[in-house]
C-alpha cells in the first residue's frame, strides 16, 4: 500500500502540537536555568568572617577539588578528622569560620565538602573522597548542618565501621543508627526557626542511647555558619561570631574528649560561654 497522505486537518493538528511542544521547551529553559542558579549561588560565605580566618596565621586553610580543609597545626597520629557536609543552598566555605574555631588549639582537621549545587543530597558519599585528602588521619568523624547533617547520618549508617562519631548541627537522623557503636553529638539552637523541633525530638529515637543532645541559648539556624540571615529563620539576637563560638566550643570539646561514657544529668557548659547550655542526654 502507498503511504497515506496527511489531510489538512491532520497536518494542522501536528503543526499545532509541534509548536506547543516548542513553546513548552523554550519556557522550561529559563525555569531550569533559574532553578540551577538558585541552588548554585546559595548563601554565603560572609566575606568579612572568611577574610578574618584567612588572615589568622594560626589557622591553615587548604583548598582542593571538592572541598576545603581547616586545621591549626600539623597532622599527627593524634589528629581527629571531621568531614563536614554543608546545609542546603549554603556555600561550603561558609563553615570555614566555625571550623577555624573548632580546630583552634586542638588536634583536629575539618574537611568541609563542596557539594554539587550546594546540596548534600546530590553527593551523600563524598565523605570518602574528603578523607582521602588527609591520609595520615586515623580517626574520622562525620558531621553536617541541617540537610547536610541528615546526609551525614545516612553516610554514617552505611559506613559506621569506618567512623568514630557523628555530629549533627541543627539536624536529625532519618535512618536508624541506634544500635551502632558511633558516638553521637547533636547541637541545637533555642532560636532555630528552620529546623522542625517536633520532628527532631521524635527522631531522637533513631540515635544511640548515649547520644549527647546540646541546646545553645540564643543560637538560630544560620548561627552554625557564616552566611548571613536565612529565609524562615528566627532573626539573630546575638552576634554571629558569638553563636559560632558556642557551636565550635561544644563541638571541638566533644571531638577531643575521650569516650568515657555519659550521664543522664543536665549539665551546664561554662568552658567558653555560660550561655552554652547542655540539655539532658537522651536515653531512649
Amino acid at each position: 500500500m502507498g503511504s497515506r497522505r496527511l489531510s489538512a486537518v491532520d497536518w494542522a493538528r501536528q503543526s499545532i502540537a509541534a509548536v506547543a511542544l516548542g513553546i513548552l521547551l523554550v519556557a522550561l529553559v529559563p525555569v531550569t536555568i533559574g532553578t540551577v542558579a538558585y541552588f548554585a549561588i546559595g548563601y554565603g560565605p560572609n566575606a568579612e568572617a572568611l577574610t578574618t580566618v584567612e588572615g589568622n596565621e594560626a589557622i591553615t586553610i587548604e583548598r582542593f577539588d571538592r572541598g576545603t580543609a581547616v586545621r591549626s597545626g600539623p597532622i599527627t597520629n593524634n589528629t581527629v578528622g571531621v568531614v563536614y557536609y554543608p546545609g542546603a543552598r549554603v556555600n561550603h566555605e561558609s563553615y570555614v569560620p566555625t571550623a577555624a574555631l573548632i580546630v583552634t588549639e586542638r588536634h583536629i582537621v575539618v574537611v568541609i565538602v563542596d557539594m554539587p549545587l550546594n546540596l548534600a543530597v546530590l553527593a551523600p558519599n563524598r565523605a570518602a573522597d574528603a578523607m582521602a585528602t588527609q591520609p595520615a588521619v586515623e580517626s574520622w568523624n562525620i558531621a553536617g548542618h541541617s540537610l547536610g547533617g541528615a546526609m551525614a547520618c545516612r553516610y554514617a549508617a552505611d559506613n559506621a565501621a569506618d567512623l568514630d562519631g557523628l555530629v549533627l548541627h541543627a539536624a536529625y537522623c532519618d535512618v536508624d543508627i541506634s544500635h551502632s557503636d558511633l558516638r553521637v553529638l547533636s547541637v541545637l539552637g533555642t532560636d532555630d526557626g528552620v529546623l522542625n523541633a517536633d520532628r527532631e525530638r521524635k527522631h531522637r529515637a533513631l540515635l544511640p542511647a548515649d547520644a549527647e543532645i546540646v541546646e545553645l541559648d540564643g543560637v538560630n539556624h544560620a548561627g552554625f555558619g557564616a552566611y548571613g540571615p536565612q529565609r524562615g529563620d528566627t532573626p539573630a539576637t546575638r552576634e554571629p561570631s558569638a553563636m559560632r563560638a558556642d557551636v565550635a566550643d561544644v563541638t571541638g570539646s566533644w571531638l577531643v574528649r575521650p569516650n568515657i561514657g555519659t550521664t543522664n544529668e543536665t549539665t551546664v557548659n561554662t568552658t567558653a560561654n555560660e550561655s552554652a547550655k547542655t540539655s539532658a542526654i537522651y536515653t531512649g
